[in-house]
């Protein structure tokens, strides 16, 4: 699914209907970032009925909790983190575990998109195959911060309220991220990935 980028003069209008109860507001939020949402969730699990689970646990405490909401800087944001805490506990449940404890050990599943244009097409499965093995060797949350970067556009602020770490650490998992894929990477295919991720980049600026 490709992720929704929203009109940013339309969400405060959304948010502040929804907390005056609005079930339009609410309606309109998912439509805006469902896609988004589940895109992100399918990088930590391939179980669609536990991402869309999780997608509709975080709408429903939204309007639950509407009346107790403040005003988030980003909603996007704020529903990403949101879902990757349901996404999280969901996941420590389902193991039988009582409490809920983030480690550097948790699935997530990087994958490119490489665009024809670049490449010749007989080359074009070999390559991909190529970067997803080594993006797969990287950590989790290395993977989590550049999906989120090129993927998802998110500034390193973003990126750090998301994954409940300091802006600093964001920082810190990029640059590692970075110095591992171009220790593991040949500088042909370095370069290459690093244009992949600018493009990304570029599509929703």
């Amino acid at each position: 699914m490709t992720p929704i980028r929203s009109n940013t003069e339309t969400i405060p209008l959304h948010w502040s209907l929804l907390k005056q109860g609005e079930a339009s507001a609410l309606e309109s939020l998912y439509r805006l970032y469902a896609n988004a949402l589940y895109n992100y969730g399918s990088k930590f699990s391939a179980d669609q009925d536990l991402i869309k689970e999780c997608i509709q646990e975080v709408f429903v405490a939204i309007w639950t909790r509407r009346a107790q909401l403040g005003d988030p800087q980003n909603v996007k944001n704020y529903l990403f983190k949101a879902f990757r805490l349901s996404v999280f506990k969901k996941a420590n449940l389902l193991q039988k575990q009582v409490s809920y404890e983030e480690t550097e050990h948790y699935p997530f599943q990087a994958s490119l998109n490489i665009e024809e244009e670049m490449i010749t097409a007989e080359n074009n499965a070999a390559l991909k195959e190529r970067l997803e093995i080594t993006l797969n060797k990287l950590s989790a949350r290395q993977r989590e911060a550049i999906f989120l970067k090129f993927y998802e556009a998110q500034s390193y602020e973003e990126i750090a309220e998301i994954m409940n770490i300091t802006v600093k650490g964001a920082y810190k998992v990029m640059g590692r991220a970075i110095d591992a894929l171009r220790d593991l990477l040949s500088k042909e295919d370095f370069f290459l990935i690093l244009m992949l991720f600018s493009i990304k980049t570029d599509h929703f600026s």
